[in-house]
């Protein structure tokens, strides 16, 4: 084994280790440029063993997915926090509103606040969501079926992006689970990442939903810049220097009360 190789194997060892590892520590780990392990990454994402994301690198273990990330155990995190920040989006949603609810234990709280008093049509692709709407009398629904996937409870298809594709909505709710200064907005499952992607180019208003536990998170998934946003709501608990950061970006940052 040459050099170059037995790198290339410590390098996938210690990555694997980690969640996450920025390309500039490893530099220092293994005394080469930054340049050298930007190759030796380059190799790697080619075997599709790792992903380098804007300098971050990440493991692509198999089912790595599934088994950090179930939807019902996240939704029991900071449950009340969560709740209020629906609450408040809720109270966003105006008559005749056409809407989109992304996949999400934030977003689900804004789909269980909706007003029953507000005629709107909502598109969606999650199950629980689904089951907050649908019987709530003045609500068309659009619902985007396809593969179902239990950890998230998300359907996903070609279909069901075509779907959303042809629709054109007021506001668009999105959740996340990462947002980063530098390295933008992130989710945790890379088959969410089109349908995040469609419904933001979909919407008129896009509107971040997400608990202050996520800013300066990271995940290997990047959806956008958290500047594509017109408002982010959160808690209270953001630290006053975020939220100059996010007005500073030209974004409107809602705390609310928790």
């Amino acid at each position: 084994m040459d050099k170059k190789q037995k790198r290339h194997n410590d390098l996938l060892s210690l990555v694997n280790t980690k969640e996450r590892i920025s390309i500039k520590e490893l530099a220092g780990i293994y005394g080469v440029s930054e340049l050298t392990i930007r190759r030796d990454i380059q190799v790697l994402e080619q075997q599709g063993v790792v992903q380098n994301i804007r300098g971050i690198v990440f493991a692509n273990e198999p089912d790595r997915e599934n088994k950090i990330y179930n939807l019902n155990s996240a939704g029991s995190k900071n449950f009340s926090t969560k709740n209020v920040i629906g609450l408040y989006a809720a109270k966003l949603i105006e008559n005749d509103d056409i809407v989109i609810i992304d996949n999400g234990t934030t977003t689900e709280r804004l789909a269980a606040h909706f007003p029953e008093d507000i005629n709107a049509t909502v598109l969606c692709y999650n199950i629980n969501i689904l089951n907050h709407l649908y019987m709530k009398p003045n609500i068309s629904l659009i619902f985007g079926g396809g593969y179902f996937h239990p950890q998230t409870l998300m359907f996903e298809s070609k279909e069901s992006l075509e779907l959303i594709r042809r629709t054109r909505a007021k506001k668009v709710f999105v959740s996340a689970a990462g947002v980063h200064n530098t390295l933008g907005v992130t989710c945790t499952s890379t088959y969410e990442l089109e349908s995040k992607r469609e419904i933001l180019k979909a919407s008129m208003e896009k509107i971040l939903l997400v608990d202050s536990s996520k800013f300066g998170q990271i995940h290997k998934n990047f959806i956008c810049e958290f500047s594509m946003f017109d408002r982010i709501i959160t808690d209270n608990k953001l630290p006053a220097e975020w939220k100059k950061t996010i007005e500073e970006a030209g974004v409107e940052c809602i705390t609310v009360e928790c």
